[in-house]
């Protein structure tokens, strides 16, 4: 896949067109909240979103502006931020809007990215499939983030390609011993496996974890366009995507497969979410970050 040049401006156009003003000051209040303590020295204002401190509320500025306004801080120390994107050939598939599955994981990648870089974090980011894993260590400036999601963007993703393999890149993040941070890990309704599972919980452990799922396009869907299977590369004919039962028994047998996720999921108290395409990215990751703070209450 060719690199886009200036990732994150793209991020921000998506922004401006997928949400408003609104939406945006909560993404960003949200994000504020996920990490615990604050700096002392004033850095600006910005609109009040449901969970900020009262405290925080600049009267004479909300006067001013007929609206609540909270100050916003400088941290104290800046905070990691590690993307974990799980690659591999299943990410050639379409989510249900039509859009690449690792457009719309680069794009989620991209928002934290926008986030941390707003408020001066560093960021760094484990990634690949069974072909092959790579490893980026946090930095913070602004050339670095931009270097490290054209990497992302610039990973080989085939239909001939490796299959994905979340387990090891799970492992590598393990491995990797990184600092205290948030983890945000992106991927599609892989299964994790007794290996995965046992990392995740290590990473939980250490670091506060966050995971943002793609959605996959059914088949049967009147979008679908010589559909195929990209792990087996077998087409499939209209006289099986159609078929009114099948469809059933493979909604069903999607639906259950998701549940498995999501359960193992809730059980370690991980905030998670599912982009079904660019148009609910980002009330998606609002609620993943909302759930993520109601939890670590």
């Amino acid at each position: 896949m060719t690199a886009r040049p200036g990732r994150l401006e793209a991020i921000q156009a998506l922004l401006e067109v997928h949400s408003h003003r609104r939406a945006r000051s909560v993404l960003d209040g949200d994000y504020t909240s996920v990490f615990r303590g604050r700096g002392t020295e004033f850095e600006d204002l910005r609109e009040y979103v449901p969970g900020d401190p009262v405290s925080d509320i600049d009267w004479k500025a909300t006067a001013r502006a007929g609206k609540p306004l909270v100050r916003r801080y400088l941290p104290e120390h800046r905070n990691y931020l590690l993307l974990l994107v799980g690659t591999g050939r299943s990410m050639t598939a379409v989510a249900p809007d039509g859009t690449s599955k690792l457009e719309l994981a680069l794009d989620v990648a991209g928002v934290f990215a926008h986030l941390a870089i707003r408020h001066r974090d560093v960021v760094g980011a484990v990634f690949g499939d069974a072909g092959g894993l790579e490893s980026i260590p946090p930095h913070g400036s602004r050339k670095h983030i931009e270097f490290v999601l054209r990497r992302l963007s610039d990973t080989t993703v085939d239909p001939l390609g490796p299959p994905s393999d979340l387990p090891a890149v799970l492992d590598l993040a393990v491995r990797a011993k990184l600092p205290h941070g948030i983890v945000i890990l992106v991927t599609d309704d892989a299964d994790l496996g007794p290996d995965g599972e046992r990392s995740l919980a290590l990473l939980h452990a250490r670091h506060q974890i966050m995971v943002v799922r793609i959605a996959d396009m059914s088949p049967s869907a009147a979008a679908a366009s010589e559909p195929f299977d990209v792990e087996t590369g077998l087409r499939l004919p209209d006289s099986v995507r159609l078929d009114k039962r099948l469809v059933e028994q493979a909604a069903a047998l999607t639906s259950v497969r998701a549940q498995v996720i999501e359960r193992a999921l809730a059980t370690r108290g991980i905030a998670h979410g599912r982009v079904t395409g660019q148009d609910d990215l980002v009330e998606t990751l609002i609620g993943v970050l909302e759930r993520h703070r109601h939890a670590g209450r």
